[in-house]
């Protein structure tokens, strides 16, 4: 294993946060048992090269050793910890700490995969950098499913009291004067000596059983194999899903759907020319195309209703043609030719039909500007649109 230049309170005050197994894979605790170790070769070497990393802390740094079990509320909080890490309940672990990231939560999860549980807690405390807190370093054992040996396994908690009493796990990233307080309690001796003895017993039970060697050996990779899968699958899961193309409504004003008479033709309720006739269309007459059908007929909008043409009497028109629901020349007069003058009380009809729509009564006598004369009509223009009224009732 790769060797670090930075002493044990180095790596000890970034990581006592984190759960640290003996020799394992979490947070590499074998470099903080290694480190240690070095810490306590070097006793009998002059002090300034054994301190050469440490920043000395604000806060009074206790010398007192470590208790063992000394307090039940502690004991409880860990045990239901570490229990909730050997299930892979984060939800637990979320609860009983102030701080959980998503990777972390799937960390836990996917590591858990490994475990049959934990057992034989003991907690060592000393005390913390704040009133009523406990650095805790918690000895156990693990059991590896399909692995008869267990594993000896140590855990660093920074346990803290909140407001009401409570005790918590707490996992903040700690401030200069903390980390120099927990770096000054990892090179005490009681601490040095409990890392090396775990350190010696994870030895022990790797040399014993091959199994157990050969998970150690790939577990840390198959875990960050499986966590980087969980958080792309996450991901992946979070992401908006794609958008799909855009289409245009059936009714949108556009190029593609709007057509024009080339001639004088009947518009019809249905798509034959046995259907009734709702007026005419005109030529150069604009309408809103909803559908080509494949019996030569065009599904139009006339009227705020579909009807019906005959495509052969259709072409595209413009997108800015100004196609409303039925056409330009109803809304948009053209220039006059003259008046007509009703000679007898006469409908006033919306297309050079009978049966189209009635738009009003002429009345003996009532003039009209005349657009055009086609046939048996008369194109006139009625309340600013353009209207139709048989020739042989105006003069």
């Amino acid at each position: 294993m790769g060797m670090s230049t930075n002493g044990p309170g180095d790596f000890f005050a970034r990581n006592y946060r984190y759960f640290i197994v003996g020799g394992l894979f979490v947070v590499l605790v074998v470099l903080l048992i290694v480190f240690a170790i070095k810490g306590k070769d070097k006793k009998n070497e002059d002090p300034s090269e054994v301190s050469g990393n440490m920043v000395e802390s604000a806060i009074e740094v206790p010398t007192d050793g470590y208790e063992t079990d000394a307090y039940p509320a502690v004991n409880t909080l860990l045990e239901n910890y570490c229990n909730a890490m050997a299930a892979g309940d984060a939800d637990t672990m979320a609860s009983l700490s102030n701080t959980m990231t998503d990777e972390e939560r799937i960390r836990i999860q996917e590591t858990a995969k490994f475990y049959d549980g934990f057992q034989n807690y003991v907690v060592y405390t000393k005390a913390g950098p704040i009133e009523n807190s406990y650095l805790a370093i918690v000895g156990y054992d693990i059991k590896f499913k399909n692995i008869e040996t267990l594993a000896p396994a140590l855990t660093s908690v920074y346990v803290c009291t909140d407001a009401s009493g409570t005790l918590y796990v707490n996992k903040e990233d700690p401030d200069e004067d903390t980390k120099a307080y927990f770096q000054a309690l990892s090179v005490q001796d009681d601490v040095v000596e409990l890392l090396s003895n775990v350190e010696t017993k994870y030895a022990e039970a790797l040399a014993s059983d091959e199994a157990l060697n050969t998970l150690m050996a790939t577990l840390k990779d198959q875990i960050n194999a499986s966590v980087k899968e969980a958080l792309a699958a996450a991901a992946a899961a979070a992401a908006p899903p794609p958008q799909p193309e855009e289409t245009v409504s059936e009714n949108t004003v556009s190029e593609s759907n709007l057509v024009k008479a080339t001639d004088t033709v009947n518009i019809r309720k249905s798509a034959s020319t046995e259907a009734d006739a709702l007026g005419k269309a005109e030529i150069g007459q604009i309408f809103t195309k909803l559908e080509e059908l494949e019996n030569g007929w065009t599904r139009i909008q006339f009227n705020d209703d579909d009807a019906y043409i005959k495509t052969e009497y259709l072409q595209p028109a413009p997108a800015d043609a100004a196609a409303t629901d039925t056409q330009t020349e109803t809304t948009a007069p053209q220039a006059t030719n003259g008046k007509v003058k009703a000679k007898d009380t006469v409908n006033i009809r919306e297309a050079a039909d009978e049966k189209s729509a009635k738009l009003g009564t002429a009345y003996l006598g009532e003039e009209f500007d005349l657009i055009e004369k086609t046939g048996d009509w008369c194109k006139i223009s009625y309340k600013g649109k353009t209207a139709y009224v048989k020739a042989e009732f105006v003069e």
